[in-house]
């Protein structure tokens, strides 16, 4: 008989090998490494199923969007969030405030495009003066000067913003008798770190 690990020859029968003392008798498969990829994998699985699950609770639960967690997720490492983009429609003699809720500290990117319809009025002011502009006391709101346009079609602006809670307000002071009834407005806003 042939020792398998040192191939010298050994007594028939050996069951170990008296010149290097390895075994003779061929290894059993090892159940070990297949139980433990076994539950690596399970316990991998079981791992992405929990966090899906929570993930989807903190969405039913909070009435958070799918938007909103994304924007939570660019927040923590701080990568550029594009708070807005989309086409708003503003009826003449009105106004809206988009609302902006910066998580950290960074640059404004503001680009507004009137797609169709009346120039408009554009200012940035902090949340506070939301109740003013309500009110209709615009020679009282407050507002960012580097922010505003009158009378505009095309506005870009870039500034440094502080976290917190701001309103871009998007005025038409057209009556719509000789103007359009309306207006459609491209807002696309983006926060840089």
């Amino acid at each position: 008989m042939i020792c398998p690990a040192c191939l010298n020859e050994i007594p028939d029968g050996s069951i170990f090998c008296n010149l290097c003392g390895k075994s003779t008798q061929p290894n059993p498969p090892s159940t070990t490494r297949t139980t433990g990829r076994f539950l690596g994998r399970l316990l991998l699985i079981l791992g992405v199923v929990v966090i899906v699950w929570f993930v989807f609770r903190i969405l039913s639960e909070s009435h958070t969007t799918v938007r909103e967690a994304t924007q939570a997720v660019e927040a923590v490492v701080r990568a550029p969030i594009t708070l807005k983009d989309e086409v708003e429609n503003l009826p003449a003699n009105s106004w809206k405030g988009v609302g902006l809720n910066l998580p950290y500290s960074g640059e404004l990117d503001v680009d507004l495009t009137v797609v169709q319809g009346n120039p408009l009025d554009v200012f940035l002011t902090p949340s506070d003066q939301l109740g003013t502009v309500q009110q209709g006391q615009w020679n009282q709101v407050r507002a960012f000067q580097d922010f505003n346009a009158t009378k505009t079609k095309t506005y870009r602006r870039k500034v440094q913003l502080n976290q917190g809670s701001y309103y871009l307000v998007l005025r038409d002071t057209s009556l719509g008798i000789l103007s359009a009834r309306a207006s459609d407005v491209s807002v696309k806003i983006v926060l840089n770190p």
